[in-house]
């Protein structure tokens, strides 16, 4: 069936920006990817799944066959930012990705600001967080933890920020291994990832502290949201290599052998305590 009506002449057409979700399609889709398409699919999960999003198609240079089994298939990787059209223009269903447009998806450390060395410590002045996806949380109380919730929040909240739901319970189940979400002080760390307090081993707390003052009104560094977009913003700047072995991993306990030794720096096993946050959610 031609999915183009036959009067369709492109008096009608619309435009999109969106990010690649998936660039892994079924048999019979090669080529494709799932894109979430800003202004139509709303960034929560919870309102439009994974699922229910688009495989649009992707244009190919002149310079490959056209043809099929002839020349290469699109590379855009997931997290991809592209533009693209709509072949089937007001209807909008049937989406053609045109391009991809570079993009960082958080500010570097460079781009936050200053960001200078003082005895090895992150200093943020005044960095902006873009392009997270801030969850309403059920529990953002500044003192004890109900873990279960936590747990859930943490699934969301990464797989929200484009994490896939294996990755998502990797850093879930590190984070609860080592601070039972909890956000204050326990003895010589703190918060939910356990930063060191001292500054000699690198004042990883005090970039949360500066990082929780760069908020729009400022906010305490305590709350349970805040904590986890510090853990994003990590993950995305200084700790890229932590980022980088995580989601190139496809297990459970391979992803969570990653986030421990190049994120957290320990040689904790918590890959049980992400199974039990991923089944918690898909099982």
């Amino acid at each position: 069936m031609n999915p183009i009506s036959h009067n369709f002449y492109g008096d009608d057409s619309r435009w999109f920006f969106g990010y690649v979700i998936n660039s892994v399609p079924p048999d019979g889709l090669e080529g494709r990817v799932k894109v979430r398409i800003i202004g139509i699919h709303t960034p929560d999960t919870g309102d439009i799944p994974e699922r229910d999003l688009p495989w649009a198609q992707v244009i190919t240079p002149t310079t490959e066959g056209g043809s099929s089994g002839i020349g290469r298939i699109p590379q855009l990787a997931k997290g991809a930012f592209v533009f693209g059209v709509f072949m089937d223009g007001k209807t909008s269903q049937i989406p053609l990705v045109l391009g991809s447009i570079p993009h960082i998806e958080l500010p570097s450390s460079i781009q936050t600001a200053r960001t200078t060395r003082s005895n090895d410590a992150f200093v943020y002045n005044q960095s902006r967080i873009q392009n997270v996806v801030i969850t309403p949380f059920v529990d953002d109380d500044i003192n004890d933890a109900d873990v279960g919730v936590r747990r859930l929040q943490s699934m969301k909240f990464f797989i929200d920020n484009g994490y896939n739901p294996i990755h998502a319970a990797a850093i879930t189940g590190a984070l609860e291994e080592t601070s039972q979400f909890k956000t204050q002080e326990i003895k010589d760390v703190t918060g939910i990832a356990g930063w060191k307090i001292e500054a000699s081993i690198g004042n990883r707390f005090r970039g949360l502290q500066e990082f929780s003052q760069a908020f729009t009104p400022a906010t305490d560094w305590r709350k349970f949201s805040v904590q986890l977009q510090y853990v994003l913003f990590e993950l995305r700047t200084r700790f890229g290599i932590a980022n980088t072995k995580l989601v190139a991993t496809n297990n459970i306990k391979d992803a969570s052998e990653a986030i421990n030794k190049y994120y957290f720096k320990t040689g904790l096993s918590t890959d049980q305590v992400a199974q039990r946050a991923y089944e918690e959610v898909f099982v």
